[in-house]
């Protein structure tokens, strides 16, 4: 991975990117006036096209990417402690897509419970069709992802049904 910190279009924006080898963007934050907006929960931003860089970026350490990520996911960390407790490696959920990313398919279990699944596992176990967000995966909870406060799944299969926002369920 390449770490990258870029100047924003404001004069009090900052950008910084881990990014793989076709600088495809897998962890953004942008800050702006003392906040941070990252790409994991709440805001999930990040950006779709390839990143580049320009006069002014500069590559950092992962080190240095990893203080500012962690510092900025700081607030939701005491959340995804209770998410870890009540979604024990083991458990059956039920989720919709959400979105996908370069690491996988995002996954919504609850209103801030999301999880990560391997795209060429969801693509083994569905039809095309279904592959898009609101559609229904069930999969099982195999460990977290401790920098995006995501569950890890596996085991996942799909039955082609649209959920409701209001339908979650743990086995």
């Amino acid at each position: 991975m390449i770490y990258i910190k870029a100047k924003g279009l404001e004069d009090n924006e900052l950008y910084y990117f881990e990014v793989d080898q076709n600088r495809a963007a897998h962890r953004q934050i942008t800050v702006a006036d003392e906040r941070c907006v990252v790409s994991a929960f709440p805001d999930f931003q990040l950006c779709e096209t390839e990143v580049e860089l320009f006069e002014g970026d500069t590559e950092i350490t992962k080190e240095e990417f990893d203080r500012i990520w962690f510092s900025a996911m700081e607030s939701y960390r005491e959340r995804w402690e209770s998410i870890k407790a009540k979604y024990v490696p083991g458990v059956r959920v039920t989720g919709e897509i959400a979105m996908f990313y370069p690491q996988g398919v995002i996954i919504r279990i609850e209103k801030d419970v999301y999880a990560i699944a391997a795209f060429e596992e969801i693509a083994s176990v569905s039809k095309p069709e279904f592959r898009y967000p609101g559609y229904r995966v069930d999969g099982l909870a195999a460990g977290y992802d401790e920098a995006n406060c995501w569950l890890r799944l596996e085991g996942c299969y799909m039955t082609g049904e649209k959920l409701s926002r209001s339908v979650r369920r743990i086995v």
